[in-house]
């Protein structure tokens, strides 16, 4: 049923996405945009060999960074925000998750139109390289031929679990060689290929946890531990410090905040949709749950653009009210 609602909702926004951009002043405001992998074809992400996500390919993106380009939108890296935008500015941030390696192919397009990007890293499969839990999961059901009701409960037991019992389940069900990656599709980076790649100019690197960590699965101590862990590995690898977080699965709690403030973090974003308005201090609630728009394949990227441009959607409006009326309602985190 809500899936039903969210698809009726969108549409709905795409028909007033078509009129011009007067609902909403575009000055003084920062878009942030997820990405997790980059495809060369379509073919790709439905091969079975990762949870195709998003889907977006390398064209896709290419076409994502010339709409806003053709709008006169300016990107910015992390430092730019933390130098501090203009009030009456008009910026996108590129946010790249997890640490696929598969990421290198955005440094060409990034070039092209010199255009700096954030990736999120999860330092833990990068130091040990092993897959992520949902593209074994996703691989090992499809070659069981597993009804996707199936997967999708799966899925979301999973997420209840810290990230080493979410593997361990992986490797009962499906063997001890579940998580070793097939190939550079689905692995993440290794240490010495994340150094050299934060060494390009246009590159800045995140924090993502250490181990992709569902963050109210843990305790207070250890929610500081995962983001610190994740701080200090990639100084360690790189001679880089992040100066911002992605929360795994856009878990954003008052307390997961404070724990990301005292390892010295001053910015975070999330999953949840929306436009953020400037100036922004450093530090606030609103600078550490920056919102992000996920383009997907699904549809035109052209059309996902001058939605997120828009200053108004029925759909943000309702996640909004869900994702609060979840916070709610929700039991507190053990300590």
């Amino acid at each position: 049923m809500y899936s039903r609602i969210q698809s009726l909702l969108i549409t709905i926004d795409r028909l007033i996405a078509q009129m011009p951009l007067l609902l909403g002043h575009e000055q003084g405001v920062l878009l942030s945009f997820l990405f997790h992998s980059l495809y060369q074809g379509s073919d790709e992400p439905r091969s079975g060999v990762v949870d195709p996500q998003q889907e977006v390919t390398v064209e896709m993106f290419r076409h994502f960074i010339e709409h806003f380009q053709e709008h006169n939108y300016q990107f910015v890296s992390p430092a730019d925000i933390a130098r501090g935008l203009r009030p009456g500015g008009r910026y996108v941030l590129v946010t790249f998750d997890d640490g696929y390696y598969n990421n290198v192919r955005a440094l060409p397009v990034l070039s092209e139109f010199n255009v700096p990007a954030v990736f999120f890293v999860s330092t833990g499969h990068v130091k040990k390289g092993k897959a992520f839990w949902w593209d074994a999961a996703q691989r090992e059901t499809r070659r069981r031929g597993v009804a996707q009701t199936s997967v999708n409960r799966l899925f979301a037991s999973l997420k209840l679990l810290k990230t080493a019992d979410a593997e361990e389940r992986i490797e009962n069900e499906f063997g001890a060689g579940a998580l070793k990656p097939i190939g550079d599709l689905d692995r993440p980076f290794t240490p010495a290929e994340l150094k050299e790649f934060s060494r390009h100019a246009l590159v800045s690197l995140g924090n993502h946890t250490r181990d992709h960590a569902v963050l109210p699965n843990y305790s207070h101590s250890e929610v500081r531990e995962q983001i610190q862990s994740a701080q200090d590995d990639i100084l360690a690898m790189t001679g880089k410090t992040a100066e911002m977080i992605a929360y795994p699965n856009g878990d954003e709690t008052p307390e997961i905040l404070d724990a990301a403030r005292s390892v010295g973090l001053r910015m975070g974003v999330g999953v949840n949709p929306g436009r953020n308005r400037l100036p922004l201090e450093l530090g606030s609630a609103d600078a550490m749950t920056l919102r992000r728009f996920t383009l997907h394949a699904g549809s035109a990227i052209e059309a996902q653009c001058r939605m997120s441009r828009s200053g108004v959607s029925l759909y943000r409006s309702a996640r909004t009210m869900k994702l609060k009326t979840h916070a709610r309602f929700s039991s507190p985190r053990p300590a």
